[in-house]
Order: C-alpha cells, then structure tokens, then sequence
C-alpha cells in the first residue's frame, strides 16, 4: 500500500463516518446519540488527513519531475515521490467502509435479545419512587419506557403500577419456552457491544413476527409475592399498533 493508496483509505473511512452521522442515522444501530459530536470530528480528522497525505504525495511529484525532468525524479526513488509502501495488512481499514457502505449491518434485534440475559433483579436497587403516572391525566395510558417499567415492576414495593393503563414500545421476540412472546428493547450504556436486554412477557395476544415493532396499551399483571422473585414480568395487550420506523433502536 502506497502513500497515495494510505491516503485513500484514510478519505473512505473519514467518509463512512460522516454519512452514517450527517447523511442518515444509522450511528444509532451502534453508539448512543451522544457519541455523534466524537464520530463527526473523527471523520473530518480522517478526511483531512487523507486529502493531506494524497496532495502532498502528488505534489512532491510533481516538484520531482521539474526539476529533473531527463530522469523523472530526485535521488531517492529517480521518479519524484517516495515508493515507501506500508504494510499489506493495512488494506484490512477497508473493512469498516465496506460493511457501511455495502453491508450496512442493522441494529441488534430479536436474536440479541433472546443469548443476552436481563437484568437480575438482585442486581436492582430499590429507592423512593415518585407517585406514579402523576402528570398523566386520569384516564390516559402512561408512557413509559421498557427499562423504566421493569425496574420499576421490580422495586415498586406499593405496586402504583396496578391497575393503571400504560404504553410501551419494543420488538417481539420469541420465548424458546413457548409461553406468549416478549416484547423486549435493548439498552446499552456505551455501544452496541455493552447492550443488555429490556422485556415483558405478553400472553393474551398471537405471536407477532419476530423483530417487528409494536406499540402496546395494557396492563401490569400484579404477581403475587415478592416482586424480586419475578423473573419476567408480565403485560396484559389491550391494544398493539405497528411501529414502521423507530426513531431509537435502543433505550
């Protein structure tokens, strides 16, 4: 891999960043919303150092070739620009660009949420919790996201969730054991790499297509017992309306 080649490289992957930032949102299939500003200025970075590097190569070049135009070149490489080349492994930068550009790998879905495991719920800590649905006028569905419903489900110990209509939005995904579906959201702290899984049992309603999106108005179902013992919450659907485009993959 040549200079020129390096530089390049370098222009590609600054331009795989910035179209995955600027030009759509597929960053969010990755990286969290606040990792946009860092992803921007990277592929400026790359860019710049690509377009730099190209120039300059083409430049000394051209300089070369003036001022020895019978040979073509200085002393060093009698052509006007230096043959040092990296190593061959360095062709393997173009990964990234092509798994944007051609693959596009989509967010983490169904198949994540089915290997990952949830939250233990001894690893939830409970606290004082505000009064429930407070700013939600009566008779209105409360929204709430996945993970704010689990962890509240879990450590709620007055249980103010009972009884009350609430909406939620995720993706099915299938229980292996058969019993209903979940419908699940991801969470991640960072990336996709660190991504754990939000769910709630569903089982007054058919199974869904796997990965699709769904809008959900119902119920908690109250469990009996220490809510810490529950492994998975269950929903009681009143109404399911399909999420074509979500605008977060991940919660």
């Amino acid at each position: 891999m040549n200079r020129i080649a390096q530089g390049m490289v370098l222009v590609l992957l600054g331009a795989s960043a910035l179209s995955v930032t600027l030009a759509s949102g597929l960053y969010l299939n990755y990286v969290q919303a606040a990792f946009k500003p860092f992803l921007v200025a990277a592929g400026v970075v790359l860019v710049v150092l690509g377009v730099v590097a190209v120039a300059s190569d083409l430049l000394a070049a051209a300089r070369g070739a003036d001022e020895n135009p019978e040979s073509g070149g200085g002393d060093d490489d009698h052509h006007g620009h230096s043959h040092a080349r990296g190593p061959g492994v360095a062709w393997l930068l173009l990964m990234p660009v092509i798994a944007v550009f051609v693959v596009a790998p989509p967010a983490l879905g169904a198949y994540t949420a089915s290997a990952a495991n949830p939250p233990a719920p001894s690893d939830v800590e409970a606290g004082s919790l505000d009064e429930f649905g407070a700013d939600v006028p009566a008779g209105e569905p409360v929204p709430m996201e996945l993970q704010a419903f689990v962890m509240r489900a879990w450590t709620d110990a007055d249980r103010q969730m009972a009884g009350r209509e609430i909406e939620l939005t995720g993706f099915a995904v299938p229980n292996p054991e058969g019993e209903g579906w979940y419908l699940a959201r991801l969470q991640m702290a960072c990336c996709a790499a660190d991504a754990i899984v939000n769910r709630v049992l569903v089982e007054n309603e058919p199974e869904p297509p796997k990965d699709s999106w769904w809008t959900v108005t119902g119920t908690w179902a109250e469990p009996e017992g220490d809510l810490q013992e529950i492994r998975d919450h269950r929903f009681t659907v009143g109404e399911m309306t399909a999420v074509d485009n979500p605008p977060d993959p991940y919660e």
